[in-house]
């Protein structure tokens, strides 16, 4: 089976289904699934209010069947005689799991879920780690004309011939703006990397933050050439675990076919680990460009995610941990023009919540 939601895009919001299917097991069909519409609105109105951001456009009202509809393929639930869904035994466990803050053990569980019940879902995951790295191209609006700009912007991807490819492009465009653009040399970056033409950046764009909120994937900012990609790249490996906070994790596909992958799942709890993450930081501030004494906070996610090969949602807790620390070897700050829903800030949760975008040593 293949992933086609283009507006499932958090593991979230399996979650919120969970809940409402374990909540509402004797109700109708359009109860349940008004009620997880309604949960995973308010969960992204938070969550964006949570993080400064704009807040969310788009209708929501066709989520919730979507969501347990999905739920019944990873086997978390079933329809009853068409009347209504009701959790599987493994719905229950996974519940369980939520409720209990059992974190690790459910993320695995989803991972699980996912890889097993999605195809091109396994294949996006699986070719990010044989490349590396694929550069999505990010179009500015003034340089829409620029013809080297552009052919700097698909280099990445088909080195010398990049020109070749833009001419392909734009003989194939009839409007050229900065939207239709990028959208196009996408298109060509998912042929050329994926070798299918039938993923399109909709759902590639939305299947990637489903990876990055299941920890598969990170989505960082780089610039080459003057030019600005979103560069997506696994921390997980397929063999050789590198490190000894990888895990693996086997997966049944049926038929006697097994997929196997080592999740990097760093507990930064472990004074170890916050040493290596402490290290890490030093060599971010020595090789990034402070302002006004500090660093933006998104491009040290970026630097240190990508050094120590761990999850952006890791970075996040091992900070949290380090502020806790006395003396706390960290300053943050907040710039509210920085923040964008690209370069997320720092959530600390303590009696308030706030956000950071900016850091420093202490």
């Amino acid at each position: 089976m293949n992933i086609t939601s283009y507006n499932v895009t958090d593991v979230g919001y399996h979650y919120i289904g969970l809940r409402v299917l374990g909540g509402l097991p004797l109700a109708d069909r359009a109860e349940q699934t008004r009620t997880v519409s309604r949960n995973v609105l308010k969960y992204a109105r938070d969550k964006a209010l949570r993080l400064m951001l704009p807040e969310p456009r788009g209708s929501f009202e066709t989520v919730g069947e979507k969501v347990c509809q999905e739920l019944v393929h990873f086997g978390f639930a079933h329809l009853v005689h068409n009347q209504g869904y009701e959790l599987t035994e493994a719905g229950k466990s996974a519940l369980d799991l939520l409720n209990t803050k059992e974190h690790m053990d459910l993320r695995r569980a989803m991972v699980r879920a996912h890889v097993r019940a999605y195809e091109n879902l396994r294949n996006v995951l699986a070719k990010h780690i044989a490349v590396d790295s694929i550069f999505s191209p990010i179009v500015e609006t003034p340089r829409v004309g620029a013809t080297d700009y552009l052919v700097n912007l698909l280099s990445p991807t088909f080195g010398g011939e990049a020109e070749t490819e833009l001419a392909s492009v734009l003989n194939a465009l009839e409007t050229r703006t900065a939207k239709k653009l990028e959208d196009a040399l996408r298109q060509r970056v998912l042929r050329q990397t994926l070798k299918t033409a039938t993923l399109s950046v909709p759902l590639f764009r939305s299947m990637c933050d489903r990876l990055v909120s299941l920890r598969l994937l990170n989505i960082m900012k780089a610039t080459i050439e003057g030019c600005e990609f979103a560069r997506s790249y696994s921390p997980c490996v397929l063999t050789c675990p590198p490190r000894d906070w990888y895990h693996r994790l086997d997966v049944d596909l049926g038929s006697g076919a097994t997929y196997v992958i080592y999740l990097s799942e760093p507990d930064m709890q472990e004074a170890q680990m916050q040493q290596r993450l402490l290290h890490s930081l030093g060599e971010a501030f020595s090789q990034l460009t402070p302002q006004a004494g500090y660093f933006d906070l998104p491009g040290v996610r970026d630097f240190v995610c990508e050094k120590l090969r761990i999850p952006e949602a890791s970075f996040d807790e091992g900070i949290n941990v380090l502020l806790d620390r006395q003396p706390c070897p960290l300053t943050t700050g907040l710039g509210y023009e920085r923040i964008t829903g690209r370069r997320k800030p720092l959530v600390r949760t303590r009696d308030s919540v706030q956000v950071f975008n900016l850091i420093r040593r202490a």
